[in-house]
């Protein structure tokens, strides 16, 4: 047996700014995995890095049957994803520069892991299925961050797609993994909210996000509590940063890379909550690198003369690596382990499943909270 990596689009070009892009996958084989690569060119601006292509790419859906959902979710929480499943590539090269090439690797799993044997999609067994992108190009602000622009119209925007088919194989998958969104609700100050998850699936994995600016799970989370069955079994009830620490110390500090152009004293979306960014400015001798704590998804791009430790004025091309807990503000629930099916909820035999969040007095009131779900469908 072997993965063939078949390239069913290759430099294609998106219809548009903005829009639909569905591709049509192969109707055999299993599939384990799809890569996309997206490749777009900046604006002119200098100092507007806020909006990435993973903004960009609203969301990634696999749909097969005509409607049935294989996978929904964004381009930032794919990457989350990611690193959680260790199919992320911490040396890839991201920038954001002024009239620049940018680009993205996404890997979309349908296992628990990069080339799982015993998860993949049997196409054989649906009806056409299809790869749906919702994008938009054209956008300038992104979840409460202002300091965008759009990219260019030309040339334009353009993808590849590259399904991982496992070939000359007698394996008969025990299904996939089903990722898609279950609940979501408005942030505000001391607010408790128990998040009901629908009865039926087998649940294999959690994931809470609060990606806004200012406005990461730091800010807005106090407690969580996990409640299986009417209170029978409550797993854990933690704070904020011992959850990131019992993160940690499952996956440990996940690495996100980036070197942007960007003006001194702005805001910036950092993508990884709860760390520190080691900076280090490209094309001014007389600025100093420094650590910058981040708590709320958010830091503050400032920068200082070496000489007398002033506040420097300008744009600047900074080089970044983040290290932290929570990549684009997303938790994974840590009852869970993807890998032993004793940690696995069968929610069809309980009364109810909900995960409580209790909001710190000083929450923001605009991050939409949502909660994701990695489901064990048969097939």
């Amino acid at each position: 047996m072997y993965w063939q990596k078949r390239y069913i689009k290759e430099d294609k070009a998106f219809v548009g700014t903005s829009g639909l892009e569905t591709i049509d996958l192969p109707n055999k084989g299993l599939l384990g995995c799809i890569e996309l690569r997206v490749l777009a060119t900046t604006g002119t601006t200098v100092g507007e890095p806020d909006v990435w292509l993973y903004d960009a790419l609203e969301k990634i859906e696999l749909i097969v049957n005509g409607s049935q959902v294989v996978k929904s979710i964004s381009g930032e929480q794919l990457l989350a994803l990611m690193l959680y499943q260790k199919s992320y590539a911490e040396g890839q090269y991201r920038s954001n520069h002024f009239s620049a090439e940018s680009r993205e690797y996404f890997l979309l799993n349908l296992g628990r892991f990069y080339h799982d044997l015993d998860y993949m999609l049997d196409l054989s067994k649906v009806n056409d299925p299809e790869l749906r992108l919702t994008f938009d190009f054209a956008k300038t602000t992104t979840h409460g961050w202002t300091h965008g622009q759009a990219y260019a119209a030309s040339p334009a925007p353009s993808y590849c797609c590259i399904p991982h088919l496992l070939r000359e194989s007698d394996i008969v998958p025990r299904g996939y993994i089903k990722t898609h969104e279950v609940y979501r609700f408005t942030s505000a100050g001391s607010l408790k909210e128990n998040m009901v998850l629908p009865r039926g699936p087998l649940y294999c994995n959690l994931y809470l996000q609060s990606w806004y600016k200012a406005e990461g799970l730091a800010s807005n989370l106090e407690h969580l509590e996990l409640n299986i069955n009417n209170g029978e079994k409550v797993p854990f009830r933690v704070g904020v940063r011992d959850l990131g620490a019992d993160v940690c110390r499952a996956f440990g500090n996940f690495i996100i890379e980036q070197q942007i152009q960007v003006t001194n004293g702005q805001d910036y979306p950092a993508p990884i909550e709860n760390g520190q960014a080691y900076e280090s400015v490209l094309d001014n001798k007389d600025i100093i690198g420094v650590n910058t704590a981040l708590f709320a998804n958010n830091m503050d791009v400032v920068g200082h003369k070496i000489s007398d430790m002033t506040a420097q004025a300008g744009d600047f091309d900074r080089w970044y690596l983040f290290k932290g807990w929570y990549p684009f503000s997303m938790c994974k629930i840590p009852y869970f382990d993807e890998m032993d099916e004793r940690t696995w909820i069968a929610s069809a035999e309980l009364g109810d499943l909900w995960l409580r969040v209790e909001e710190a007095s000083g929450a923001g009131t605009n991050a939409t909270i949502k909660l994701l779900a990695d489901e064990v469908v048969a097939q």
